[in-house]
């Protein structure tokens, strides 16, 4: 069985033996296609025994070990802080060619999207691509993305409701975005992971503001520049910290996105008087 998806710029090729269920969830679903035309590539297989790695431990990760085995880079994927024996996956990346085990005892015969989902290393492949995946509520309005972010618990959702309930806004992903260039302008993308919230549709928008949230007893808005917008973005970004490639594409792809697109403090209460001032400079 094989099937195709496409986000964010990169183009996915699915691949499960006939004899195992293959089943979609809500978050892969939106993104599928008919075709691709260059892939990467994951071949998935149910296993009795994970083959042990044969590199060094480059990282650890909460819930992930990862090895560097001669040309792969190799993902043991469960509970795995004090060895890798616990994995129930065993993903090894190489360019496009992705190979991917399933331990069989935890499955029984299944491979669902959630597994496909974690194999797919997303922020690597990405940051790849050019962008990178971005902690954020995203939702469109005036058919342009904004971005909201900030800690967890601080209001992202609340903030994307608001503007639902009270301009018509719609959400495309409660919880995560990717943000890349396409024809030279900044733009959003909708992917298939969105954490706790309902919302995950494929829309991809140009990009019309970055919005940092943090609360406080009265609303203010103030536009950032130069470092301070550039952390304001970086420090909600999915990179992989051991990457040192990965980590200069994604920071080079910040500092562009901090350069060319507005971003924004808004210090609020959770009422409409925080979409009343946003609302107002994206007017200006």
């Amino acid at each position: 069985m094989e099937k195709f998806y496409r986000f964010a710029g990169i183009e996915l090729s699915v691949e499960i033996p006939d004899d195992q269920m293959f089943t979609d969830a809500r978050d892969l679903t939106p993104f599928e296609v008919n075709s691709v035309s260059d892939p990467h590539r994951f071949r998935f297989e149910l296993v009795e025994q994970l083959q042990a790695p044969k590199g060094s431990c480059v990282a650890a990760p909460p819930g992930v070990r990862i090895y560097e085995e001669e040309t792969w880079t190799v993902r043991y994927s469960g509970s795995v802080q004090d060895s890798w024996e616990p994995a129930y996956m065993r993903s090894a990346h190489r360019g496009k060619d992705h190979i991917v085990q399933v331990k069989a005892s935890q499955y029984s015969g299944r491979i669902g999207a959630h597994v496909v989902l974690g194999s797919l290393a997303a922020e690597h492949m990405i940051a790849g691509a050019g962008g990178f995946v971005f902690h954020s509520s995203y939702i469109e309005w005036n058919e342009r993305g904004i971005l909201f972010t900030a800690p967890s618990g601080t209001g992202k959702s609340t903030q994307a409701e608001l503007w639902r309930r009270l301009r018509g806004a719609r959400i495309i992903n409660g919880d995560r975005s990717a943000v890349r260039f396409e024809n030279g302008a900044a733009v959003a993308d909708g992917i298939p992971f969105s954490g706790s919230s309902q919302d995950c549709i494929n829309r991809t928008l140009p990009l019309a503001a970055v919005v940092y949230l943090s609360q406080a007893p009265e609303t203010t808005i103030r536009k950032l520049r130069g470092y301070e917008a550039f952390f304001r973005i970086w420090e909600g970004c999915s990179v992989n910290t051991w990457d040192a490639e990965d980590m200069r594409l994604v920071s080079e792809t910040v500092k562009k996105v901090s350069e060319t697109v507005p971003v924004y403090h808004l210090a609020c209460t959770p009422d409409e008087t925080a979409v009343q001032a946003l609302e107002h400079v994206l007017r200006e």
